[in-house]
């Protein structure tokens, strides 16, 4: 697909409410090859228009960004090893037989999703909490995405060092990919060039319920919207990265370079390796593996990354969809479209 016709999809995507505002960069053999801004990275109260530099909330790109690049960073330095049980490193989580690799592949038993702030006072009762959810299938048996299970690997990491994510991840990641646009909780001069995303965060207090909690109110910007990453004060293993296309670019040109990487050739061959053979969907750590071998994974706010380590090529996309709604649909149906485009297999 032309960059005309990449252009022409994102616009009919703001044309169709899929999204107000969106940035696409696409790289291919070290060269960025596209990298534009279409429509509006707020809407409510105001308009303010998207740009290339724009900084998003790419919410559960987190995962892969941070937890799996950070856990497989420690056990290349033997701090951890993804085969032990998570209860060496919490000894009060609750299951002997879930392992980090279980976590890092979303076969854990553990559910989707549970609102962690409406059951626990403080982030200390977090892991405990955990521990004593009921499992919703057996250990190892198929893969359901699971937010809590990252959740679960952010206290394990900080436990196993002794020193909080948001600080890791910017000496083990960011600073030497030179991702300087790249953070946990940015700080206030930040938000004039961070894109919005929902007002009230209306859809998880419907997640919720409407059980009586402290929810925010009015549009948020430039703070997570995952409201238990909030609860975590911004800074967790399933989401509360901030970051821009070019940054995320600097991220995914790093997996390609092989030795000149953050993680080690063989690091970035084990996360193209599926570790969930025969279930219902390929897992690497941390990433989906898609059928021509991409690696793939999206965020709940309109984000997504898909990487071809042989090809050596990658498109991100990031748009604000839940801003001001969260409840709009389409984006799906419209980052397959895209991807499908660039790389010509659906994701």
């Amino acid at each position: 697909m032309s960059s005309d016709q990449i252009s022409a999809l994102l616009q009919q995507g703001i044309s169709d409410e899929v999204f107000p505002g969106a940035v696409a960069l696409i790289a291919e053999e070290g060269k960025v090859i596209y990298h534009e801004a279409f429509g509006h990275r707020m809407v409510r109260p105001q308009l303010e228009a998207m740009r290339r530099d724009t900084i998003f909330d790419v919410a559960s790109l987190t995962k892969p960004i941070v937890v799996a690049t950070l856990v497989t960073l420690l056990a290349e330095d033997g701090i951890l090893d993804v085969g032990d049980p998570v209860k060496t490193y919490l000894p009060e989580f609750n299951r002997e037989e879930i392992t980090l690799l279980h976590l890092l592949t979303h076969t854990s038993g553990l559910p989707a999703w549970r609102p962690v702030y409406l059951n626990v006072k403080s982030r200390d009762e977090v892991s405990r909490y955990l521990g004593k959810i009921g499992l919703e299938y057996p250990t190892g048996q198929q893969v359901v995405y699971s937010c809590l299970g990252y959740i679960l690997l952010g206290e394990l990491i900080e436990r196993a060092t002794g020193q909080p994510l948001d600080r890791l991840a910017q000496d083990w990641i960011f600073a030497p990919a030179e991702m300087m646009t790249t953070r946990y909780c940015p700080p206030p001069a930040w938000k004039n060039n961070c894109a919005a995303t929902e007002d009230s965060n209306r859809f998880e207090r419907d997640m919720a319920n409407g059980e009586r909690y402290d929810w925010r109110e009015g549009v948020l910007c430039g703070e997570v919207h995952d409201e238990n990453a909030n609860f975590l004060g911004g800074v967790a293993g399933n989401s509360g990265l901030f970051s821009t296309a070019r940054d995320l670019a600097k991220f995914c040109q790093s997996l390609l370079n092989g030795r000149d990487s953050v993680l080690t050739s063989d690091s970035i061959y084990q996360l193209s390796k599926s570790h969930a053979v025969g279930l219902n969907s390929d897992r690497s750590i941390g990433w989906i593996i898609l059928r021509d071998g991409s690696l793939y994974h999206s965020g709940f706010t309109g984000t997504s990354i898909r990487l071809h380590l042989e090809r050596g090529m990658f498109a991100i996309l990031l748009t604000n969809r839940v801003h001001p709604d969260a409840s709009r649909e389409g984006i799906l149906g419209f980052r397959d479209q895209f991807h499908t485009s660039i790389f010509g297999t659906s994701s």
